[in-house]
This record gives structure tokens, sequence and C-alpha cells, in this order.
């Protein structure tokens, strides 16, 4: 559970503005959500009425993501050239023209026509991932990120409810506003200061940084971490094809591809696309729209759940958890199917695949494509990643239908299931761990060049909860390395550059550590637990 203090400092901390830039920025999840989930409420409605039969409707669920390819390509050359801000300005229009269309269709091109552009819209994802991952503070990023699928979940939920209340013309109508809204937030964001940074527009980068954190001594020496580590990438301006080479692009290439393929491969966007249908063909027996509002719902919460763990749990145990439970719920659907159990257990299993599946894999494969790849070629690169993740995601879509026909429900669900432990084993032995760390370290982790610096990391981290002080008893040479601070704001009640600092921590370590002998090593083993870190409550300054 959340403690109250954090949601006082979503209010009144410095760095409010960050995160109201970053849900902002979020806000076009909800009309993401909004399509991905209306084909859900439209098939039904189009074949009951006649208006397409069961093909045309495999192609105007599929549209919706066929273009979705494209859209990443966009959003990733645009965020490149233009800045974060302008790809997600632009990632709205797709989604307005796209309801548009689909309000006024009278016939099935016009909904072809229609679903297509909105999936453009939908690609377009990626940047807004992409700018809150660049914006949001170190201790922040993990759930600021993952509010990225709760909106989208809220989307989901609305067009759910949307369709059991009223047509599909009026849906459509009724999600354009979404958009509007989205496109309106824009004109608050300012840009990313790693963008300007790498463009060498620093001065613009330090006031993007001071509007985003405000003014302090931790904004000043974020400001200068970020000078250092573009000093350091000026000389390296290898060509993207040339880049491929590196371990920092083609390991979390590879790693992000089998994270997306596992995604597919366990359902999870065949339960959303398809929910009306696929609980027909396990059996049950209420009203399949009323079932799908509920697992929207589900949904919903299930994200909500999901960020509150990202604050404390690392990426690896959410998707192994996600995985294996996905798992688990897909079987049990098979076996329920199998020896005609009553519909409502198989209701309660598809339930928990929904929730399982967004507390990790729906979520982190999306989240951590704007956080392992390069500054330099994070845009592109994660326009080509998640393009690719996007034709998978059609490929699934489209063959659905058939492979429901042909192979059956139950098989299909051992399909799920067998993804899904396959993706429970993928989580513990090849996804790297991402959450406490900065998107310097996690570049660096790629090239072997930061052990030390997630050491430290990982010890300031660990720090930040100690109530007492333990101290080598026989310290040489201790320096300040570095300090960091959870969280400041400026006295008012003072005059010229005071600070006060709540959980102020220093971290420091030995000189000379390589050199020291064996002896001292097995010398710090016999004597008490050594820390690397000192917190303190609360500091003026």
């Amino acid at each position: 559970m959340i403690q109250p203090k954090i949601w006082w400092k979503l209010i009144y901390s410095e760095d409010k503005k960050g995160i109201l830039a970053g849900l902002a920025a979020h806000s076009g999840q909800i009309s993401v959500g909004l399509s991905q989930g209306f084909s859900a409420i439209l098939i039904p409605k189009l074949l009951e009425s006649k208006f397409a039969d069961q093909s045309e409707t495999s192609w105007i669920a599929s549209l919706g993501a066929v273009s979705n390819p494209v859209g990443a390509l966009v959003a990733g050359f645009c965020s490149e050239c233009f800045g974060r801000r302008s790809a997600i300005a632009l990632a709205t229009l797709p989604h307005a023209t796209g309801w548009l269309l689909i309000a006024f269709a009278k016939n099935v091109p016009m909904l072809y026509v229609g679903r297509f552009i909105s999936g453009i819209g939908t690609g377009m994802a990626n940047a807004l991932y992409l700018y809150v991952s660049e914006t949001a503070a170190q201790h922040q990023r993990a759930w600021l990120a993952n509010c990225g699928p709760i909106l989208t979940s809220l989307g989901v939920l609305m067009v759910y409810t949307l369709g059991s209340l009223t047509t599909w013309q009026k849906s459509a109508a009724i999600s354009i506003g979404p958009a509007i809204l989205s496109l309106a937030l824009t004109r608050m964001l300012r840009e990313t200061p790693a963008w300007l940074a790498a463009r060498g527009r620093m001065e613009e980068a330090k006031e993007s940084l001071l509007w985003l954190r405000g003014p302090g001594l931790s904004t000043d020496t974020e400001f200068q971490e970020l000078c250092n580590s573009n000093a350091k990438r000026m000389g390296e301006r290898e060509s993207l094809l040339k880049a491929f080479y590196m371990p920092n692009v083609w390991k979390p290439f590879v790693i992000l591809l089998l994270f997306f393929a596992l995604q597919q491969l366990s359902g999870i966007y065949i339960m959303l696309f398809y929910a009306v249908n696929v609980l027909e063909d396990i059996g049950v027996s209420v009203n399949e729209y009323a079932a799908s509002v509920g697992i929207g719902v589900i949904r919903l919460f299930a994200s909500i759940v999901g960020a509150i763990l990202a604050i404390n749990v690392g990426r690896k145990a959410l998707a192994f958890t996600s995985g294996f439970g996905m798992a688990i719920s897909a079987m049990s659907i098979a076996l329920a199917f199998r020896f005609q159990l009553p519909s409502w257990v198989s209701l309660i299993c598809m339930g928990c695949h929904v929730a399982l599946s967004m507390i990790g894999f729906l979520t982190l494969p999306w989240v951590m494509t704007s956080e392992l790849y390069p500054l330099r070629f994070r845009g592109l690169l994660g326009g080509i990643t998640t393009s690719i993740a996007q034709i998978l995601t059609f490929v699934a879509i489209k063959l659905y239908p058939e492979v429901s026909v042909n192979a059956g429900i139950e098989n299909t669900m051992w399909i799920f299931t067998t993804a899904g432990l396959l993706g429970a084993l993928f989580s513990i032995i090849l996804l790297p761990e991402t959450r406490g760390q900065s998107l310097d370290d996690i570049e660096n982790k790629f090239t072997n060049n930061s052990k030390a610096i997630s050491k430290i990391n990982s010890n300031i981290n660990g720090s930040r909860g100690l109530s007492s002080i333990f101290v080598h008893t026989q310290p040489k040479n201790i320096i300040l390395q570095r300090f960091t601070s959870i969280s400041e704001e400026k006295d008012s009640n003072h005059t010229g550059n005071h600070y006060t600092y709540d959980n102020f921590c220093f971290d420091i370590g030995y000189d000379n550590v390589s050199k020291e002998s064996k002896d001292d090593e097995n010398q710090k083993k016999d004597h008490h637990v050594t820390t690397n870190a000192i917190a303190l409550d609360h500091v003026y300054i």
C-alpha cells in the first residue's frame, strides 16, 4: 500500500510539473485503449446486423493493428528529427480522423479506412513512453511509466461500456473527445532535456529540466550528469547500421523481440480484441457484453495494482509472476472446457489471465523499449522495435479466428499456456533489471562498463530506509563520491539559496579499493557489515 506521504509529494513536491507532464503525455493512451477495445464491441454488432460477414470482420479487427507498424516508424522518425513533444502531438491526428470516418461509415470499405488510420495513431504510442522515460525523475520513472497502461485500460473500459449502452457509430463519435483532449494537453509540455542536450541546445535543456524539477542542488547535479553523458556521446557518431554490432544495441534489440513474441503467443491481445468471441467460445452463459465490461474493470484495477507494484518490485519479478500466472490461468480454462465445468469457472480464469497480464507481460515490453536503447538511437530503434511488435500483433489477431476454428479453443489455450511458461523462464534468465537505475546506467550495462556504477546505485537505493549507520572498523581514506536526494523543496522562510532536503543520502566508498590486499578483504569479512551510504532524515543547507 502506498504511504500517504507519496500522494502528498505528488501535490507539493518541486518536480510536480514533471509528474503532471508525464500524465499529460500519457493522456494519449486513452485513445489507444479505445482503439484496441473497439473491435470487441464492433464485430458482434456487425455480424448481428449483417453489415459485414465473418471474413470482413476479421479484416476490420486486424486493420486496427496492421497499420500500427507504420505509426511506430513515423513516431520514431518524428521523435528523433522534430522532438518527443512533436511526435506526441502528431499522434492525436490519426485517432481523431479515424474515429470520424468510422462514425460516419456507410459501408465496409469506409470502416476499413477508418480502422487503418486510427491504427496509425495507436502505433505512435511508443512516443508517449519515450517522453515519460526521459522526463521522469529516476525514482519516479517506474510508476509513472506504468500509468500509461492504466489510461489504456481506462480507454478499453470506456469503449466496452459504450458498446453495451449505445450503437457502434455513436461510440466512435464519442471516442473523438479524448484525442482532442490529448492534443490540447500537449501545449503544456516541454521538450525532453535529453533530446535537447543531444542536439547541443544546452540552455534549452537546462530550462526544460528546471521546469520539470524546479530549482535546487539535485537539479544542478542532474544537469551536470546530462552534460557529461552528452560529452561522451559526441565522439560516438556511428551510423545505425554500424551501431547494430554494438552490444548495447543488438542485445536489447534481441531481448525486446523475444519479449514481444512471447507476449503475442500468450494470447494477451487476443483476449482484448476478441473478448466477446472468446467468452462465447469457452461457453460463458452470462451476457457477453456485461462480461466484457467486467473484464475491462479487472484490467483497469490490475493496471493500477501493477503501477503500485512497480514502485517496490523489480521488472524481472513482475514479468515472471505475470508469465507464470497467465500460464496457470490459460491451462485452467483449457481444463474447465474439457471437463465441462460451470461457465463461471472459465470466466474467473479469463479474468485472472487479464489481470496477471497487466502487471507484467502486457505493459513491460512497451515500457522497456524506451529504457534499454542508447539515447542517440532511442527514438529510431524504439520505432523499429515497436513496428515489428505491431506486425506480430496483426498476425496474432488475423490468425486467431482460423486457429480457433481449426484447432479449437482448448488447444488454443494450451498454446497460451506454453507461451506463458516460456515467458516466465525468459524473465528469469534473459530479462535485465531496470528498476531504480538511470537510463545511462542501463545503457552501460550492456557493454559491461557499469558494474561499479550499478553497485553504487544499488547501495544508494538500499540505504534510503536506513535508520542507523554501520561504519567499517578500519576505514581507509574515505572519500565522498556522490550524493542524491529523494526530494527537495525551497524553504520559503529564508532568503538566498537555502534548501531543505528530506531523506538526504550520501554515498561513500574506499579510495584505492582495487589495490587492497587479500588480507584486507579477509579482514573485512570478519568485521561488521560495511555500508557505502549514509542516510539523513532532514538536512538544511
